[in-house]
């Protein structure tokens, strides 16, 4: 019944494109539906707007995988990246107005104040990566290109009319909150430009199946090699074969990423490249040498990649799911030298190398770099809270008591600490002071906000503009919609969790 719905009305959908943003409503097969989110009622049933239909329809939230709300804008974005992390996996973004030994309150500009218990808060951040967030989603396709090594226009022509968007399509799919790469080919490299600044952090969630074969550019310019003319007689090169190339084949790089460094995952092993498109370097194409790159990935799974690199000092790190997994200096002994990095853009793309490996890349963020060297696991002991600053370097340990006049209060064997809250990163509270994270209710919503933050609870009531949400740790909140990008009616504790359920 939905599937024939949602045919009935998709002729109003190339009208819609062309107004002003709008929702977007998937359901749990898959469908969806361009429209007006009008709120939440008793059931809870969603109310959902057409232009072309005469009266508001009603949809079950277990139905629903999730609404995108204003085209992924936010109507007002965040005014700052203060938030807290719960142990149930919420973030809620907020500014803190006084702290105890019971409990933790914020201000937000969505939900008044909030007063949450301190055993539910595993984390506090003030100022997160220095409070440069650059990018985080994807919730607008429009943001993003495609470029295939086979096509001379650098755009992938359709390889079959009869398969647009499906698994032989050579283009990858945008599903509201994700990308994914679907079939059998591989060669298409997906963009993103002007989004990493010199020190930056890379980090996304990447889902794989039949084992993991993806490179990822960074720090890259998509410049074009320059061709060389033929001499004589002798003919030009052909374009690449349309349909993919071997795992491993670090050729077409300069192509689809310019000047830049690509990294290359595989489900045992990783490749760091330089890479050149102007003709300056000695190769095009060179690997650089690492002893300590190895990895365990599964046939199949999922997995948190985080980049950390320096176009100023020549650092580059690479973490897996938290974990330190890779280093390489770009120093070799010489001052810090700009020029001699080979990444001369601001952009990132990723590219799967294998035929057959069906990708998916969500929650993609990019920040400035406060140049911490060691991975976010080392941040938190059983017994005793940590204070990490804002300069990336600094961090003490102890007790965190209270709040009072701007500062937060810290005790630990070698005195009391007073630190100024915009001087402080983040602090993690020791684990054993936590509570157990519980299973969300059936019938939760998560509303996901931009560019951060994720609040789940039951749905009570709401309208166009806000809902009435009962938080399990919160209580009910009287939630106001205008910087939220998504409520996600399937969700986990992952921020974007939206690929087919063969997954």
């Amino acid at each position: 019944m939905i599937r024939l719905l949602a045919i009935s009305w998709m002729t109003g959908l190339l009208v819609l494109h062309a107004a002003e943003p709008h929702d977007l409503l998937r359901f749990g097969n898959g469908d969806q539906l361009h429209g007006k989110f009008m709120g939440i009622k008793e059931g809870p049933q969603v109310v959902w707007q057409r232009g072309d239909v005469t009266a508001p329809v009603e949809f079950k939230t277990d139905q629903l995988r999730h609404i995108v709300l204003n085209g992924g804008r936010p109507k007002r974005g965040l005014a700052a990246l203060s938030h807290v992390a719960l142990v149930n996996g919420d973030r809620i973004p907020g500014t803190v107005a006084s702290m105890d030994e019971k409990g933790i309150t914020l201000e937000t500009t969505y939900a008044g104040s909030l007063r949450i218990p301190r055993e539910q808060v595993a984390m506090l951040a003030p100022a997160p990566l220095g409070g440069r967030l650059h990018y985080h989603g994807p919730f607008i396709e429009d943001e993003w290109k495609m470029a295939d090594a086979s096509s001379p226009e650098g755009i992938p022509a359709s390889r079959d009319e009869k398969d647009q968007g499906g698994e032989n399509s050579g283009r990858w799919q945008f599903s509201g909150s994700a990308w994914y790469w679907p079939g059998k080919l591989s060669g298409t490299a997906l963009l993103k430009e002007n989004t990493m600044p010199d020190r930056a952090i890379l980090r996304f969630d990447v889902a794989w199946r039949n084992r993991l074969s993806l490179a990822i550019g960074f720090h890259a310019d998509f410049k074009k090699p320059e061709k060389k003319p033929a001499d004589g007689n002798e003919p030009e090169a052909q374009p690449r074969r349309q349909n993919g190339f071997s795992p491993g084949d670090s050729s077409v790089f300069p192509t689809l990423f310019g000047n830049a460094y690509v990294l290359q995952i595989f489900s045992t092993h990783m490749m760091l490249f330089r890479v050149s498109a102007d003709g300056t370097a000695r190769v095009p194409v060179e690997r650089i040498p690492n002893n300590g790159a190895s990895i365990r990935l599964g046939e199949s799974g999922t997995a948190t990649v985080e980049i950390r690199c320096s176009r100023i000092s020549g650092e580059i790190a690479v973490f897996i799911n938290g974990d330190s997994a890779a280093r390489w200096s770009e120093q070799d002994g010489t001052p810090p030298d700009a020029a001699r990095y080979s990444g001369k853009g601001n952009g990132f793309g990723f590219v799967v190398q294998t035929e057959e490996s069906p990708v998916r890349i969500s929650d993609i963020m990019t920040a400035e770099w406060n140049g911490m060297p060691d991975a976010a696991r080392s941040m938190q002991t059983d017994e005793q809270d940590i204070v990490l600053l804002a300069n990336g370097t600094d961090r003490f340990s102890g007790k965190v008591g209270g709040f009072s006049d701007g500062r937060i209060l810290m005790e630990n064997k070698y005195g009391r600490f007073q630190f100024e809250l915009d001087d402080i990163a983040e602090i993690r509270f020791a684990r054993n002071k936590l509570a157990t994270e519980s299973e969300p209710a059936a019938g939760s919503v998560m509303v996901r906000m931009g560019p951060l933050g994720r609040i789940s609870g039951k749905p009570v009531s709401g309208n166009a503009d806000g809902i009435r949400l009962l938080n399990p740790i919160c209580g009910e909140m009287n939630f106001n919609l205008e910087s939220a990008v998504m409520l996600d009616f399937q969700n986990t504790n992952n921020i974007i969790d939206d690929w087919d359920a063969e997954f």
